[in-house]
Parts: structure tokens; sequence; C-alpha cells
């Protein structure tokens, strides 16, 4: 018969006893009933408790709660069936210390038949792992999320990855990967497992330039940004604790902060902030990946002197337009800054970019915020006003020539500008993109036959 650490052995057992007491190695076992009769001293280590508090206890008492329920059935079943899914195997585990803190180990089963009766016992030798496991961990998880960012696969599944692993290295807590924007507020990238409640209070938070300065310097002083907020409402905090760590690019500027809050009721170890700090840098390439993507997509759509919509995106926009119902008409300008090709010739091509540049924030500021904005090329825009008809597209281009007549400073001279303007509807003009664009090109070349040929200047500035 088996005895507890803390009865008095035999004679014939006291070597063996002393054996497993004095072993490196955490030592359980467990009689037919699944009760804990041997716990010597380093299982004590292990989980923080005294043999005192587990022997003659059901052997799920050291198991994490969430999987208490079925234990006995895993061992039964061995008992029963005698197929060794656990004898004999040596596996990693993760429990729950009482003091809330979690412990990684190796793990390995024995099995015994003893006693006159011919019970059944089982070992579990257990060696801690924690640190080395998590380091393990970590790496794979870093591989992981690279593997993933080399494929198709979006920011958002690959940070909601990321935030899982994470999580299952730290029994129950919540992971949360938070972008700052550019006007230093914070946006969630993946937080699955935030309250309503919780991300209410993220997304009110607006850094400081202090904040952004310290933040650069120190990254745990992260905690400060995304736990502090809650101080105020402890009897409503649903986490008891957090870690975390601003997120820096490769030249040192704040572009997130991933966190990592828990439920656990007591303080454990630092190991929650190391894998937080080894999660730092795939979260930076996540981020910079969808940046660098955002960056791609914009100059596949965008007009990069002006900011406007380029010719492909506009002609895409007019493609699905068309495809809608016919009683969703709109109207199309197209507008050309008249003598362009003198100013660029006059006072070089920076100068008349600088121009372009100016009359597209003339022409934004004019336009309403459901109309479409667009550079054809050269000094050639367009804008597209949904359900316009004639009448407004006549009274916008009358409002066009009126804004653009404030004089424009270029190479210390006042310019006045003016536009020529040409203006085709849909349906009654066409139903291709490229006759209702063709109607309008039309239309404004003979609108500039009408205009000055000579460039106006108003007068000259002194430096």
């Amino acid at each position: 018969m088996l005895v507890s650490k803390s009865s008095t052995p035999s004679i014939d057992t006291t070597l063996y006893f002393d054996m497993l007491e004095q072993a490196a190695d955490g030592v359980v076992i467990i009689d037919p009933l699944n009760h804990v009769v041997f716990f010597n001293t380093a299982a004590e280590q292990l989980w923080g408790c005294s043999a005192a508090d587990v022997i003659g206890k059901n052997v799920n008492c050291l198991v994490p709660l969430e999987q208490r329920a079925q234990h006995d059935g895993y061992i039964n079943h061995n008992r029963n069936t005698g197929v060794n899914r656990i004898v004999g195997t040596s596996r990693e585990v993760v429990f729950t210390r009482t003091n809330g803190d979690y412990v990684a180990a190796e793990m390995s089963i024995s099995t015994a038949i003893i006693g006159p009766d011919k019970q059944r016992y089982y070992m579990a030798f257990l060696k801690g792992v924690t640190e080395d496991s998590h380091r393990r961990k970590i790496l794979d998880l870093q591989n992981r999320v690279f593997h993933e960012l080399s494929g198709e696969s979006p920011e958002q599944d690959i940070a909601d990855m990321l935030c899982s692993e994470a999580e299952q290295l730290v029994p129950n807590s919540v992971a949360a990967l938070l972008l700052v924007t550019s006007e230093h507020n914070l946006e969630i990238l993946s937080g699955e497992g935030l309250s309503r409640r919780k991300i209410a209070m993220l997304m009110r938070i607006t850094l400081t330039d202090a904040d952004i300065t310290a933040l650069a310097q120190s990254p745990t002083e992260a905690r400060d940004i995304v736990w502090s907020a809650d101080a105020d409402n402890a009897q409503e905090n649903e986490f008891l604790d957090c870690w975390a760590s601003a997120i820096c690019n490769g030249a040192g500027e704040l572009i997130g902060i991933f966190a990592l809050y828990s439920r656990n009721r007591d303080k454990i170890t630092n190991w929650p902030q190391k894998i937080v700090a080894g999660c730092v840098p795939s979260c930076a390439a996540i981020i910079e990946r969808g940046k660098t993507r955002q960056q791609l997509s914009r100059l596949d759509r965008y007009d990069a002197l002006t900011g406007l919509l380029n010719r492909t995106a506009v002609t895409t926009i007019l493609k699905d337009m068309t495809l809608q119902a016919k009683d969703a008409p709109f109207a199309l300008l197209v507008l050309d800054v008249d003598l362009f090709q003198d100013i660029n010739n006059l006072m070089g091509y920076d100068k008349g970019d600088a121009l372009l540049q100016t009359m597209a924030q003339r022409l934004t500021a004019q336009c309403r915020s459901n109309f479409i904005t667009g550079r054809l090329g050269g000094d050639d825009f367009v804008v597209i006003i949904p359900n316009g008809d004639h009448d407004i597209a006549n009274a916008f281009a009358d409002s066009l020539t009126v804004a653009m007549r404030d004089p424009v400073i270029i190479n210390n001279q006042e310019l006045i500008i003016s536009l020529s303007i040409g203006i085709s509807l849909y349906p009654d003009d066409g139903m291709e993109v490229e006759h209702i664009l063709n109607r309008a090109e039309m239309a404004m070349l003979e609108a500039k036959k009408n205009r000055p040929q000579k460039l106006p200047v108003t007068r000259q500035h002194c430096k």
C-alpha cells in the first residue's frame, strides 16, 4: 500500500519513499479512486501548496479549472480500456499555482498494479520548464506571424492569431493589439475578448506629445495609458491586472500598443510582461505591413501630386456607377487649367506643380462631401456629381469659376487662373464610361476656344 508524505512509511518502503521525496522533479501518485496519496517537496514548489492541502483529494484539484470536470474520465478510460494515451508519454502541461501564477511543466506518467488486490496506481513526474517553454513558444509564434505575413492573410487575421496565442500563454487573460493613429488616438486592430465598455474606454484615449515621447523612450509605460484610465472605476473593472508595451517602428516612431489584461486575483510573476515584450516585434511587423499595403493601395488609386483620385480610380468608379439602375443619374465635369503650358514654360515645372496643388485644394474646398474629385492627368481634373442634372452641374461650374478668380502667387507673381469646363450627363450623353468622358472632354475643348490667349498677371511681388 502506498503512503502519503504525512504518514510514517514502513521499513520496507522507507528507501523508495525517501528517493521519491528527494527527487528533483515533482512526483504525484494517485490511488484507484484518483485521490492523491503522494506529493513530494518538488511538487509543493511547483504548485505552491503543501502536501497536507492535497493528500486525500481528487487529483483534479491540481489541473486547470476548465479541465477538472473531464479529468476523471481521461484516467478512468485508461483504467477500463488499457489504451495508453497518457501512460508512457511525455507532454507539456500548464497549470495555475495557488497564488494565481501559472507554470509550464514536462509531464510523464507511469502506472503499476500494486498490492494483493491488484489495484492500479498512477505516478506523474513533472519538470518545471516555464521559462524555456515560453521562450520556445514565443519564438514559434514569431515564426508563425512572419510566415503569415509573407502570404496573403489580412493583418486583422494575423493579429487575431497572435492575440489568441498570447492568451494561451497566460491563462485567464485577454490580449489586444492597438494602433496609434495620426491623430494620436487608439484604434483596436485585435481584441476579441474586450468588452464594449473596455473598447469604448480605450477609444476615448488621446495621447499627448508628452505621452508619445515617454512611450518611445520607455515602452512599458504603456500600462499607465491602457490601465490607469480604469482606476476610478475599480468596482466595475472586469480585469484585475495588466501588462503592456509600446510598439515603435524602425525609425523609433510610436505606431501601437500591445496589452495583456488578466483576471487573476493575485499578483503573479513577471513572465506576462516578458511575453508581451516577446510579441512586440511581431506586432510591429503586422502594423507596418498594414501601412505598407495601404500606401501601395493609395498609390494605385490616388494621384501622388494632388492627392486626388487618379484616372484609373475615377474610371473604376464611373463603371460601377453605370452598372447601377438608370434612375441613378450623375453629372460629370472635366476641368482644364487655361494656358497651363505657358506657366510651365515661363516659370518651370516645379511652379506648375505648385499651381496644380493649389487648384486641387480649391476644387476640393468647393465640392460637397458626396462629390467625387480626381485628376485625369496633366492639368485636367474631373468632378462627378451623384444625382446631378444640367442645372446643378452648371451652377457648380459657375461657383468654380468664381472661386478660381482669386489670384495665385507663383514665382512672386500674382496670376489670375481660369478654367475651361466641359459637362456631360449620364445617361443622357451615353451609357458607356468612354462616351461620357469623351463628351465632357469635347465640351471642355470647345469652351477653351473662347479663353484668353495670354497669361494674365496682376502684379509682381518683391522678395
